[in-house]
Order: structure tokens, then C-alpha cells, then sequence
């Protein structure tokens, strides 16, 4: 029987717990559905990696779609203009839409923009690629693809944004500018709604591209309620004709700790230990059996990680490992590297900013992935 937990997928078989996140994004895209309107400030969701922003994401996109509305997906590039992406996107968006010659004008338009952005040195028409200003070009393909959309068969335009900070400064304004004019005009309104996910240092990312993205609306995404956790394992079991009994579910949510991409590694892992098949029961046994690959597999991720820091970003992780948890102050870090407390903030912002660790509190910080610490302790004998 094929496994129903996939850890690391941005579409799981079921998003647990993510109700509230999906009505905020709902919410706005009420606003252009029902009165035709822009969607207002963007809405930027953040977490660390792992807690399914993503997967959020990606549902609100399917749900959209649903509803009768264009829909746009981009992954902010620190290497690449977002232009071509957001166009590509934009024609599959009105292609599939099956509206025919309606749609010939829209699609020339967008046309024309992936081969002024897309094919370097290209010449359309009297323009060369980078005679246009970037902010014009993402402003008029979502004015045009919304309008399109509204007057053809559709509500409007929703276009969702992963990775947001990682996007080049000038495509953050791009999307920020665009956002403001149409939300100004009142007299020509244009149906779109921006939705963003990121990390936390996805704050001073729009900040730091457009003083007015102070107004962007954050919503934190934060771990897994021990129900919402329970839910995400039952059901995707029940959906095959597998059941968890309580001990098992207990025994899951401990091991797990509220991490969205944990918790998909104890279904995936537990399964394969079971093996279960139609009518079967998975128990505490199950759950105890595949510590070990659970193990394995989250080592797996802490490796990555580990391997991606620096020495000095290294000194400060295993400071804050020694304090035998996840958790540890600043100032128990600060006496572990053998520095001020003050020396601290430029290695601890950048840290936080890859979403290798979180503020947990006054002077405190965490690891943002449960027993990262724990595997830092064991690399460095400190166990």
C-alpha cells in the first residue's frame, strides 16, 4: 500500500491545522471576488524552513483557482529578474483559462514581455530589453491579466510569491509599487491580491524595498497544535483504511514536537515500519520501531544545515547547543564563545535570518528545528 505521508512535498495529503492561515487569505480574496477590487497590503506569511509555508501557499493557490480566479505562482531569485517567471506564469494562467480568441491580445502582450526580458539583446518593436522600467512592466501585466480576467468568464487575479525575501530588491518594489497604485485608484479598480511567504528576515526585506511596506500585513506561521498534528497523521492513514490507535498518535505527537516537516517523517517512517494494510492498526510498537529511521532521516536535515554554516555562524550554534536544549540566553552563548553579549547580534541576526534559529523570549533564542541542538551536542562529542 503506497505511503500517504510525503515529507518535504509542498502538497501533502492533507495541511492540518493551517485553518486560520487559509481564512486570512481567503479573506482577500473575498475582496476581489466579490467587489472587484485589489486585495489591499500584501499579506506575508513567515517561519522558519519546514513549517509549511509552501504547502500553505499552494492549497490557497488550488482554492483560488477553484473559485474562478486567475492564478500566478513565482519564486523570489536573488539572480534573476522575477519578469520572465511572472510572464510564463501568466500565460499558462490565460492559456488553460480555454477562452480562445478573447485571449489573443492578453497573450501577444505577455508575449512580447518574455521576449524582451527573456532573450537577451531581443528587440521588440522600437524597445530593447532594459529601456523599460522593471516596476512598469510587473504593474501592467497583473493591471492587464486582472481586468482580462474579471471581464472574461473569471473574478480576477491572485498572484502568490514563495521565497519573497530571497526575490532581487528591485522586484520586491516591483510588486510593492504596483500594489499601492492600484490600491490608490479607485477609479479604474483592478482585481488583484498579492500573497507572500518567507522567513523572518522577510520584515526588513520589504522594508528595506519600499519604506510604505510597513503596511504589508505578517502573519506568523507558527508549529503544529498536538491536535492539528494527530489530525495530520490520522487522516491521511483513514483515507486508505489504516487506523492510529491513541497510544500510537501520543507516542507520534511527542516525537514529532509541533514541526510540520517532522511530523510528515513520523507518518512516512511509522508507515514503512508497519507496512500496514487495509483494516490495519498502527500502534505505539509501530511508532517506537522507526526511531531509528526518523532519526536518520532528520539527521539527514541537520547535516544540510550544519554544512551550510559558517565557522564563526558554527561557534555560535554549538554555544548555544551547550546549553542542553533548544533553547539557551544570549547570555549563557555569549560566555560559551567567550564574547560580549553585544558581539553577538551580527552572527545572531544573520542566523535568524537563514531561519536556523528564532527569538524565543526575553534574551532568549531557539533552534527552529526541535533536536537540532541535540545533533550539534552528538557531532561535537558534547553527549
Amino acid at each position: 500500500m503506497e505511503n500517504p505521508y510525503t515529507p518535504g512535498s509542498t502538497s501533502p495529503a492533507y495541511l492540518s491545522g493551517r485553518g486560520q492561515e487559509l481564512a486570512v487569505i481567503d479573506e482577500l480574496a473575498a475582496r476581489v471576488r466579490s467587489l472587484g477590487r485589489p486585495g489591499g497590503p500584501l499579506l506575508a506569511f513567515y517561519g522558519p524552513r519546514g513549517t509549511g509555508k509552501t504547502s500553505l501557499l499552494r492549497r490557497a493557490q488550488a482554492e483560488a483557482h477553484k473559485s474562478k480566479m486567475f492564478t500566478v505562482w513565482v519564486t523570489g531569485r536573488g539572480d534573476a529578474s522575477m519578469i520572465e517567471t511572472l510572464a510564463k506564469s501568466l500565460n499558462r494562467a490565460v492559456s488553460t483559462a480555454e477562452l480562445g480568441d478573447k485571449a489573443r491580445g492578453l497573450l501577444h502582450r505577455i508575449d512580447q514581455v518574455q521576449v524582451e526580458f527573456g532573450v537577451p539583446g531581443a528587440k521588440v518593436g522600437a524597445q530593447f530589453v532594459g529601456t523599460t522600467k522593471a516596476a512598469d512592466v510587473v504593474h501592467d501585466l497583473l493591471e492587464d491579466s486582472a481586468r482580462f480576467a474579471r471581464n472574461h468568464e473569471h473574478h480576477g487575479l491572485m498572484l502568490f510569491v514563495d521565497e519573497f525575501q530571497d526575490a532581487t530588491v528591485e522586484d520586491r518594489k516591483s510588486l510593492l509599487i504596483a500594489l499601492q497604485e492600484f490600491d490608490g485608484d479607485s477609479i479604474r479598480p483592478t482585481p488583484v491580491g498579492i500573497v507572500s511567504a518567507g522567513l523572518p528576515s522577510i520584515h526588513g526585506a520589504i522594508t528595506e524595498a519600499a519604506t510604505f511596506g510597513e503596511r504589508t500585513r505578517f502573519v506568523e506561521v507558527k508549529g503544529l497544535t498536538p491536535a492539528a498534528v494527530a489530525e495530520a497523521l490520522r487522516l491521511p492513514a483513514e483515507g486508505v483504511g489504516v487506523r492510529w490507535d491513541d497510544r500510537a498518535i501520543a507516542a507520534a505527537v511527542e516525537i514529532a514536537s509541533t514541526y510540520p516537516f517532522k511530523v510528515q517523517v513520523v507518518g512516512s517512517c511509522t508507515w514503512n515500519f508497519a507496512r500496514p494494510g487495509a483494516g490495519s492498526v498502527i500502534t505505539e510498537g509501530h511508532v517506537r520501531g522507526a526511531t531509528d529511521e526518523i532519526e536518520d532521516r532528520m539527521d539527514d536535515l541537520y547535516r544540510t544545515r550544519w554544512a551550510a554554516a559558517s565557522p564563526a555562524h558554527r561557534r555560535f550554534l554549538v554555544a548555544m547547543a551547550d546549553g542542553g536544549g533548544d533553547t539557551a540566553s544570549r547570555e549563557n552563548i555569549a560566555d560559551g564563545i567567550g564574547v560580549s553579549t553585544n558581539a553577538l547580534s551580527r552572527p545572531r541576526d544573520e542566523l535568524i535570518a537563514r531561519g536556523l534559529i528564532a527569538s524565543g523570549g526575553r534574551g532568549q533564542l531557539t533552534f527552529t528545528i526541535p533536536g537540532f541542538g541535540s545533533y550539534i551536542r552528538r557531532r561535537e562529542g558534547r553527549e
